[in-house]
């Protein structure tokens, strides 16, 4: 019984992973596609960095955890890929405390949180702003938080589509009721806030 519902969490993970790959790509290609005519080397660099980021994220997908530094370096090469189309319209500060980066985290479980931060706070802001990436370890806790202003004109704050709800079912499957996200859009800022246990990753199979 136990096994079975081992395989039964294992696959509605791998279900959860899947629904973002295809999500991830359709904003990529939209942003590749929007520089195709206005700055060529730009698409190709952007071509170029998700052929890295594709390769990263194959290479860790079928492991059961990886690192929140592996994850966090497979979210800049997304980021990096949006700063060629948005220029200094997009910001980061990063405050991530070094032992938390030690943390297992399922694979690509911050790529919607990112995703929701640029798409839906950022790209409708005519000045652009700043998303944080914050850290910590505290009492066997990791917790991670992502800001960023948004338009409440522009009805872009929330996770529309698969990104929150597929976030708060990975984090289900993965820890049950040890983890919580937590979301808050109060004065023009999204917060999103992730609560899991501070666990190293499991050995790769």
């Amino acid at each position: 019984e136990l096994e079975l519902r081992l395989l039964a969490r294992e696959a509605e993970l791998r279900a959860l992973r899947a629904q973002i790959d295809p999500h991830f790509l359709f904003n990529t290609m939209n942003s590749i596609a929007s520089l195709t005519a206005a700055d060529p080397a730009g698409a190709r660099e952007m071509c170029l960095t998700l052929a890295e980021f594709l390769r990263d994220s194959l290479r860790i997908g079928a492991r059961p955890g990886i690192t929140l530094g592996e994850e966090l370096a497979l979210a800049e090469k997304y980021l990096a890929i949006e700063q060629v189309r948005f220029g200094p319209r997009l910001r980061v500060a990063r405050q991530i405390a070094p032992e938390s980066a030690a943390c297992a985290v399922p694979p690509l479980l911050l790529q919607p949180l990112v995703e929701n931060a640029v798409v839906r706070g950022i790209a409708p802001l005519l000045e652009g702003g700043v998303v944080t990436i914050a850290a910590r370890c505290e009492g066997g806790r990791l917790r991670i938080v992502l800001e960023n202003p948004f338009d409440p004109a522009a009805q872009t704050a929330g996770g529309v589509g698969i990104g929150l709800d597929n976030v708060r079912a990975r984090i289900a499957a993965a820890f049950g009721d040890d983890a919580t996200l937590a979301v808050d859009d109060a004065g023009g800022r999204f917060r999103a806030a992730l609560d899991l246990p501070a666990r190293a990753p499991e050995p790769a199979a």
